[in-house]
């Protein structure tokens, strides 16, 4: 009996090593989650994702991503109810004090004005009360701008949709992210249109300032990021 009680013994010690061995080779799977806002286009949101999921998964992060309309995203992300955005201008830091930038570049571009060819297309138009400029809906880079000039806005939800408008001849005017390696986010047929660069502008990657912590490690890891996958932005533009 004595023989016995060891032997059933010793086997429950073997299966509890085995146990215990299985579950320290299962790999570290992420525990923690952040829900990101992402753009409605998908063009733009292709280009960044893998870059972000790296990024986040290195510091131990699932991530959620949630395309919304842009003037409503920076609203929940600056108020917490989502945590970061996918990428923005750097100059929302003006607009959203709970903002914080991963210091980062992820995008080189300019805010154009797309024309008709049947109007004059310079950048006195922007301070003429008669005209009108389609822009995008929200606090964006080109309704933000045209707080400073005289012409009257006019905001559509999307850049694709404000490219529509200005394709169908609804508007002679509009204002357009031109980014670097995705061209006019219109998707407009340039060739179409004459057009003057406003300013030019950096794309950052956002979170709410509750994950300052965060930042150190981000930047480590979009630059890991980037290593891994190839530059977003070409240092030469």
């Amino acid at each position: 009996m004595k023989i016995i009680n060891n032997s059933i013994f010793s086997t429950i010690i073997l299966l509890f090593l085995c146990f215990s061995f299985i579950l320290s080779a299962k790999p570290n799977n992420p525990t923690k989650s952040v829900r990101i806002s992402i753009p409605l286009s998908d063009n733009i949101s292709h280009r960044y994702e893998k870059y972000l999921l790296f990024a986040y998964n290195h510091l131990g992060y699932k991530v959620t991503f949630d395309q919304i309309l842009i003037g409503r995203a920076r609203e929940l992300v600056n108020s917490g109810d989502l945590d970061g955005m996918m990428i923005a201008e750097k100059e929302i830091e003006q607009s959203f004090s709970n903002l914080l930038r991963v210091p980062v570049v992820i995008a080189k571009g300019a805010l154009v004005l797309y024309c008709n060819k049947s109007v004059v297309c310079d950048k006195s138009v922007l301070n003429d009360v008669n005209n009108i400029i389609g822009v995008t809906s929200g606090k964006s880079i080109s309704a933000n701008f045209m707080e400073t000039v005289q012409a009257s806005s006019y905001a559509i939800k999307s850049d694709e949709d404000l490219g529509s408008m200005l394709t169908k001849d609804r508007l002679y005017y509009v204002l357009l992210i031109d980014e670097v390696q995705l061209g006019n986010l219109g998707s407009l047929n340039e060739s179409l249109f004459n057009s003057v660069v406003v300013y030019r502008s950096e794309g950052f990657h956002y979170i709410n300032k509750k994950h300052k912590n965060l930042i150190p490690g981000l930047t480590q890891g979009l630059q890991l990021a980037i290593e891994h996958y190839g530059p977003l932005v070409s240092p030469k533009k």
